[in-house]
């Protein structure tokens, strides 16, 4: 679409259909109509109403939920999308869910331009219901707060606040992935954040990535000269950190808006916690880079050493006491692997006896891929754990 527009940008306006919609001779005179009404500070056209063309699908005699996914907007000023501080439409990196693609441009016009609703019945919507494995409505739910939160890039000019919270985003060659983990962070609902991104020797579009970054003073990045594994990145971003915790954000995960405030709120009633812990929503990456919502996973009710090495659960989001994991020693780089491998594991473990506090609700999306570097060696978990002991 943005390679349409830009082709086009002497069009005062565009429409968006998707496949199976259906446009009849009298929508011309109603769009003509719309028009006519059109005013400086409006963005475009909402149909408030569409005749539906399509009929409950059955799988497996099961009808398909009463949920649509949200449309967005019919009419577009071309001028207000290919404008702005994000002209056009988010590709892929920037919003892995493109179905939402229409609705995301519309929250983030939606701060500054209103939206003219209309009704029609010239255009015939259609609308294929998704078979219920895909878990659509539930989808929704867990992205909509992310879309609807709003970026807070904080500019030079701005007071600077010290950071509460640490965020270190360790990465290697992942640079697909991490406008949309960046997204997550700046759209946090507290501002007293810091961000550290340490690219651990990436060979992919990483540092141009990282290049284009806003220029935000919360966010430091570091490239490291060769590549030394994830335990050794923490480790960098653990003496860089000026916050008080120390927040991990895999650069394929994202966090949802208020983690931050949650996390923060429920640490100021346990002042010795050591750790701060919740349940995260779940997503299988597909071949072709599809995300399949798998539902929330619960984090253990007790966080305990022996449970976590022998189940190798995996436990995310996770928050720490700075000044527990300096007492450490930071993370382990002398156990197999260098700590390349279940480092998290390893940190928990240890934290778990430091009054570990455990939340429960979803405050974090964690991506399963099958090239993930723990999915490519599930077999050196017995190696690594009988080192540990």
């Amino acid at each position: 679409m943005n390679e349409a527009l830009s082709d086009n940008l002497n069009t005062p306006w565009f429409m968006t259909l998707c496949a199976g919609d259906t446009v009849q001779p009298m929508a011309k005179k109603e769009i003509e109509r719309w028009l006519q009404t059109y005013a400086d500070g409006s963005a475009g056209f909402i149909l408030t109403s569409a005749t539906k063309t399509d009929q409950p699908i059955v799988f497996h005699k099961r009808p398909v939920p009463n949920f649509h996914t949200p449309r967005g907007p019919l009419l577009w000023r071309t001028s207000i999308v290919m404008n702005g501080q994000t002209p056009g439409f988010s590709s892929n990196d920037q919003l892995p869910f493109q179905k939402y693609v229409l609705i995301d441009k519309q929250i983030q016009l939606t701060s500054h331009y209103e939206w003219k609703e209309v009704d029609s019945e010239g255009i015939l919507y259609h609308h294929r219901g998704a078979p219920p494995w895909m878990k659509e409505a539930e989808e929704w739910n867990a992205i909509s707060p992310l879309l609807h939160a709003p970026s807070r890039v904080q500019t030079i000019n701005e007071k600077q606040i010290p950071p509460i919270v640490t965020i270190a985003l360790c990465t290697f060659n992942d640079g697909e992935y991490l406008p949309w983990a960046i997204r997550s962070v700046l759209s946090q609902t507290i501002t007293a954040w810091e961000l550290i991104i340490v690219d651990d020797h990436s060979s992919d579009d990483t540092p141009s990535i990282l290049a284009g970054l806003p220029a935000d003073k919360r966010i430091n990045t570091v490239r490291l000269h060769q590549n030394l594994g994830k335990a050794h990145a923490l480790n960098i971003a653990l003496q860089m950190a000026r916050g008080a915790w120390f927040l991990e954000l895999d650069a394929d995960d994202w966090l949802s808006p208020d983690i931050l405030n949650v996390f923060l709120q429920e640490a100021k009633k346990e002042p010795n916690v050591g750790v701060l812990y919740a349940n995260h929503f779940e997503w299988v990456e597909r071949l072709n880079k599809q995300l399949l919502y798998q539902g929330v996973r619960t984090g253990p009710s007790h966080l305990s050493a022996e449970r976590l090495l022998v189940e190798a659960m995996a436990v995310a989001p996770r928050m720490f006491n700075i000044s527990v994991i300096k007492q450490l020693g930071g993370w382990n780089t002398s156990v197999p692997f260098e700590g390349r491998l279940y480092e998290d594991i390893e940190m928990l473990s240890k934290v778990s006896s430091f009054h570990p506090v455990y939340i429960p609700q979803p405050l974090y999306h964690r991506r399963i891929r099958s090239s993930s570097m723990t999915h490519r060696h599930l077999n050196h978990y017995e190696k690594w754990k009988n080192s540990i002991f």
